[in-house]
């Protein structure tokens, strides 16, 4: 409303012509902002969300295995199978210390692990025997 009131007295105090120019020259900017806007949007959409989860394992001596869920929807349901070791097999010796920081996501970096590695993200529901 306010914009067409604005428009009405360009018109009527500068004349059609003039009003015409300086109409273009405005819609000019008004497109530019609003596509670096769209811009703006696309690429921080793009990025995911700000609170991802991380979920890493690094620098260690596992002596069983490693299960890394998230992003679970529903259930989650785990149940230890009569084959389960009841005692962790020893991994060896931890491995060296690393200045590196872990991936994005789930990860188990420089470490020794004497078990199975299961990584699991983006599910609807979980019934598992480990």
């Amino acid at each position: 409303m306010i914009g067409l009131g604005f428009s009405i007295w360009l018109f009527v105090a500068v004349g059609m012509d003039s009003a015409n120019k300086l109409a273009g020259i405005f819609s000019f900017f008004i497109g530019a902002i609003a596509l670096a806007a769209t811009v703006y949007g696309l690429v921080t959409a793009r990025r995911g969300p700000a609170n991802k989860v991380s979920q890493a394992v690094s620098d260690s001596a596992i002596g069983g295995g490693v299960l890394q869920v998230s992003g679970v929807r529903n259930k989650v349901s785990l149940r230890r199978t009569a084959g389960s070791p009841g005692v962790a097999p020893t991994p060896g010796a931890v491995p060296t210390a690393t200045s590196a920081s872990p991936a994005e996501g789930q990860s188990v970096t420089h470490s020794r692990v004497a078990g199975p590695v299961e990584q699991l993200h983006d599910i609807g529901e979980l019934d598992a025997d480990r």
